[in-house]
């Protein structure tokens, strides 16, 4: 357990980065004007005037939307091609193959050919699955090989069935690391949503506001609605660690 002390240490030390970003921020502003780099202040203001105005929910609420569908379908598919790849040597030369490919595929481009195929909407949603597949499938591949092959064997040896053993072997083994790569996923999706709804022009979307801001000189809009979104990412993403790490305890 951490003392109060090592607790208050580590606010700070979480808090100084921030406190110098904003610094930095503050400073550079006084050298240039509020359609470059506006001030920590005129920022401030634009957030708290992005939450008053309608299309910033129903822009949110498309983005996170379109992130959740696109992060489901890159876990189920993520967690199809780990399973087969912990069950069979040959599958995992195949599907290795074609995780390199999906890792290598450039992303601007990509949205382009589906914008010439599908909708901004769709086009949005499969390349962001695409692009965040290979990460979760790395993730949950090695949770699923943490499992000891060795009790796996001995289990079966005294008779243990695959159900019982999915349900009180496999799924205490990498639930841990699992909800660790849902957080780390729905992150990444979150960033690169917002990245191929800019691309894209997505209607009701967050990348769409960061659009409609940069055509209209509003940069302070721009950094503060830019600002929410990593606040959401953040958030996300250590919830699901704590509750990571809260599983892991119990265990």
């Amino acid at each position: 357990m951490k003392s109060k002390k090592d607790k208050i240490v580590n606010l700070i030390l979480i808090i100084i980065p921030f406190a110098c970003i904003l610094l930095i921020w503050q400073i550079g502003s006084l050298f240039t004007n509020e359609f470059i780099l506006p001030s920590v202040g005129e920022t401030f203001m634009a957030l708290i005037s992005v939450f008053t105005k309608s299309k910033f929910y129903l822009a949110l609420l498309g983005t996170l939307l379109r992130t959740l569908i696109a992060f489901a379908i890159s876990f189920a598919l993520a967690f199809l091609l780990a399973f087969l790849t912990r069950i069979s040597q040959k599958a995992e030369v195949v599907i290795s193959t074609v995780i390199s490919l999906l890792r290598a595929l450039p992303t601007i481009a990509v949205v382009l050919i589906l914008l010439l195929w599908t909708s901004s909407n769709v086009a949005a949603v499969v390349v962001t699955s695409l692009v965040v597949l290979p990460t979760t499938y790395s993730s949950l591949k090695d949770a699923l090989f943490s499992v000891d092959d060795d009790l796996i064997k001995v289990l079966k040896l005294y008779g243990v069935d695959d159900k019982k053993l999915l349900k009180d072997v496999y799924a205490p083994a990498i639930l841990p690391s699992t909800l660790l790569a849902v957080g780390n996923g729905l992150s990444l999706n979150l960033k690169l949503m917002v990245a191929a709804e800019v691309i894209a022009a997505t209607a009701n979307s967050i990348g769409y506001l960061l659009n409609s801001s940069k055509v209209n000189f509003e940069m302070a809009n721009m950094i503060a609605i830019v600002v929410i979104t990593v606040f959401i990412g953040i958030l996300v993403e250590w919830s699901f660690k704590a509750l990571s790490k809260k599983v892991g305890e119990w265990q």
